[in-house]
């Protein structure tokens, strides 16, 4: 199996995340926007208590990391689950199980557009 550098950075994130350790990552998309633009740096923690309003770091897919805000968390068939979406984005994503949430931003610094 081919690693590419995508996939290193998830591991070392999720390694981080597993020790405790706070993990910087950056904006490169539009989707959280006004609240989180291209370039900021985002502080993330991992966390045992994630609430409706929350931002979290999660995995929308094996490996497709996201920055998003948790509109919603419930149980199905047994399970916990968050439903997450972009503050720019018009439709929700796809409910995940609590598992697929890495961690929670605690500190997002904006870049300067001098």
């Amino acid at each position: 199996m081919e690693r590419n550098i995508d996939n290193i950075a998830v591991e070392m994130i999720l390694e981080a995340m597993k020790q405790g350790q706070p993990v910087v990552v950056y904006g490169t998309g539009t989707s959280m926007e006004p609240t989180i633009c291209r370039g900021d740096a985002i502080t993330v923690v991992p966390c045992k208590d994630i609430r409706v309003g929350d931002i979290v770091l999660i995995f929308l897919a094996l490996d497709c990391l996201v920055v998003h805000r948790v509109i919603d968390i419930g149980t199905l068939w047994g399970r916990v689950y968050v439903q997450t979406k972009g503050d720019n984005n018009k439709e929700p994503d796809p409910r995940r199980a609590i598992e697929f949430v890495v961690g929670k931003v605690v500190k997002i610094e904006k870049v300067s557009n001098a």
